[in-house]
């Protein structure tokens, strides 16, 4: 019986008597306090605190439970309703949501250490194991427990990673991880989801996960060229191979003594060398980071941020366009293909009000004199497209749309920029 047969069963049985409340609380995440922790807004990010506030609705309209409410300020909050599955961390355009034990950055981390120890990693769900672990407790306890040992020993060694929920990705992250087939060890990159977990999850309420998290692993894939696997069994999870020689002896296969001694042999090589290099691993691991220190280097934003003197207010970026970025900075292989959008401004309709500057949650905006270098201010007179512009910087725009709702010209718009634009032919010099 194969691992989604079992979570089906166990879907059907955890309504009876056998399995109360309490238990199911335990061991279910979407129903109890596994996920990403408590879920806050930053108010400094989130459009609907900026100077000039955006009515934007994306992440209450994604919450599976309707747990975020809005407060006097405007800034979203959660309630006691919330699941702490972390979809809307993955929908937010300005990454304006963060949970307290899980966010976008540490499981970035994650990934990109295992990248450096295994070739091919995979992706799930906490709550594959926690059903899993309710299996145990009903009529398929030794078929559950196979797959959970499965799953602790893939997760042990490095080849699978469990997230809350696979939703609260976004393309940029998905783009960072298979951005590493090539330059580390990694491989391959998998999901592991039995098949029809997601739709009997709670997360799943309005029908929108599975759509969220195939949309941006399919733009990440676009910009790549790589491609996310699918995994629905335990048994397709990647695993370390251990050499064991005494498993081999006393395995229930038929051998005759030249076999048998071929076979002990063998094992005891693949053991000598497979202990023989893990001081050379290490080396390369130390080697990769210092590789990767370095290449971010080679992005503009590197060197953005050691200027201290920018026009305008500091711009802020997002921890997922700072992923990005470092991505590209590790391979460029792929960023002449990869076209993202930004702000711009129609200089004939502009009246330079700076509304859209108040409105800009991440700062990328500023009105810049004639010579395109200091902010102008119109304290003294008033200022005429002659004396000033309004400037993009498309470094930290994420095209969120708030300053073409706020411009009252409608002079703001989009432009296309590809992400080669982003990086040094050569790397600037110090």
């Amino acid at each position: 019986m194969h691992d989604w047969t079992i979570i089906h069963s166990i879907l059907f049985v955890m309504s009876s008597a056998i399995l109360s409340p309490e238990i199911i609380k335990q061991n279910n995440p979407g129903l109890s306090d596994f996920g990403v922790g408590t879920l806050m807004a930053l108010s400094s990010q989130c459009l609907r605190c900026a100077k000039v506030p955006t009515e934007c609705e994306i992440c209450l309209e994604l919450c599976p439970k309707d747990a975020l409410a809005v407060g006097t300020t405007g800034r979203p909050h959660t309630t006691t309703d919330c699941i702490k599955c972390g979809a809307c961390v993955g929908v937010c355009p300005l990454n304006a949501l963060a949970g307290s034990s899980k966010t976008v950055q540490s499981i970035n981390r994650l990934v990109l250490t295992a990248s450096l120890r295994v070739e091919h990693l995979a992706i799930t769900c906490e709550r594959t194991s926690a059903l899993l672990r309710l299996a145990k407790l009903t009529e398929h306890p030794k078929k559950a427990e196979r797959a959970l040992k499965l799953i602790d020993d893939a997760a042990a060694s490095d080849h699978l990673l469990k997230i809350p929920c696979i939703g609260m990705l976004p393309a940029e992250l998905w783009f960072s991880f298979l951005n590493e087939i090539g330059v580390s060890k990694l491989e391959e990159l998998s999901v592991f989801l039995p098949s029809g977990q997601c739709a009997t999850c709670p997360v799943n309420a309005k029908d929108s996960i599975e759509d969220q998290f195939s949309t941006a692993i399919g733009q990440a894939e676009t910009w790549t060229g790589q491609t996310v696997g699918i995994l629905t069994t335990s048994e397709e999870l990647p695993q370390t191979r251990k050499a064991n020689v005494r498993a081999y002896l006393v395995g229930d296969f038929e051998v005759d003594r030249r076999g048998a001694f071929t076979g002990f042999v063998k094992e005891l090589k693949q053991s000598w060398e497979e202990n023989a290099q893990v001081g050379n691993k290490a080396l390369a691991e130390v080697q990769l980071q210092r590789e990767r220190k370095a290449s971010f280097e080679r992005t503009r934003l590197s060197a953005d941020i050691k200027n201290k003197i920018r026009p305008g207010k500091t711009p802020i970026i997002t921890p997922v366009r700072y992923a990005f970025m470092e991505a590209l900075g590790r391979n460029d292989a792929h960023a002449g293909e990869i076209v993202l959008r930004v702000s711009d401004t129609d200089n004939e309709r502009c009246t330079l009000c700076g509304t859209c500057v108040d409105a800009c949650p991440v700062h990328a905006r500023c009105i810049l004199d004639a010579e395109g270098k200091a902010p102008a201010t119109a304290e003294d007179k008033p200022l005429s497209t002659a004396d000033a512009s309004v400037a993009t910087n498309p470094l930290y725009c994420v095209a969120c749309s708030a300053c073409l709702q706020a411009c009252p010209e409608g002079a703001c718009g989009f432009s296309e920029v590809v992400a080669s634009d982003f990086l040094f032919e050569e790397l600037p010099e110090a």
